[in-house]
């Protein structure tokens, strides 16, 4: 093994950034996946989570939060809105 294929798999285990790894290397990022294909090195998965994003808990609240408010409207319609509604659907062209 050289020393930058080395230093490759040291990077490249290390979970160092692969803009870091073509720097070091002297090469283009693209040229970094090619020998990571090449060597047989294992893919890294991305992380897409940010400290501020709402735990599941949070959204499962959230969206109780929003059905409560949509069934708060619709209750509070009244017939006349509710037969304006009902007429303008059923008046458009539905042969388009």
């Amino acid at each position: 093994m050289t020393e930058k294929q080395k230093l490759l798999w040291d990077m490249w285990t290390a979970g160092a950034a692969v803009r870091d790894i073509a720097a070091a290397l002297g090469v283009s990022v693209s040229v970094v996946y090619s020998l990571r294909h090449q060597y047989g090195l294992p893919k890294r998965t991305p992380v897409f989570a940010f400290p501020d994003d709402p735990t599941p808990e949070q959204i499962a609240e959230r969206a109780r939060e929003c059905r409560e408010a949509h069934y708060a409207r619709r209750r509070a319609e009244t017939d006349e809105t509710t037969r304006t509604k009902v007429w303008y659907h059923s008046t458009r062209d539905r042969s388009a």
